[in-house]
């Protein structure tokens, strides 16, 4: 039995040999995710500290025990709703605040964030 010959990297000036149904080889995607995680920084860098593990995750997750969205699993996931993040503390308000989060389970919350966040899906579901 013969397996197909691997395809050639899809990223420019790369000469390397993509795995079998991937766009690009291995080093070209570890290359990838490694620029990603530098330039978004760490969860702490990205305001994500002591104030959301201690305040926001608790107490969102305390009073949400059950998904917002599908109402059946559990919820594991404190997400930033209607307002995210960055939009809270750009208004000068706590983020950290249990008030502007829900709870979701995992298949919720990252279908959610690949619906709405640019580049990581093809559009919102909700």
């Amino acid at each position: 039995m013969s397996s197909r010959p691997r395809q050639p990297c899809k990223t420019p000036g790369c000469r390397g040999k993509a795995r079998p149904g991937k766009p690009t080889c291995t080093e070209c995607r570890t290359r990838s995710n490694r620029d990603l995680r530098q330039r978004r920084g760490h969860s702490t860098a990205q305001g994500y500290g002591r104030g959301h593990r201690q305040r926001f995750r608790p107490g969102v997750l305390a009073r949400d025990r059950i998904c917002r969205i599908c109402r059946k699993a559990e919820a594991t996931v404190a997400d930033h709703h209607p307002l995210d993040r960055k939009t809270l503390v750009a208004m000068g308000l706590d983020a950290d605040n249990p008030e502007y989060g829900r709870g979701l389970c995992e298949p919720c919350h990252n279908r959610y964030t690949a619906g709405t966040n640019p580049g990581a899906g093809t559009g919102s579901p909700w």
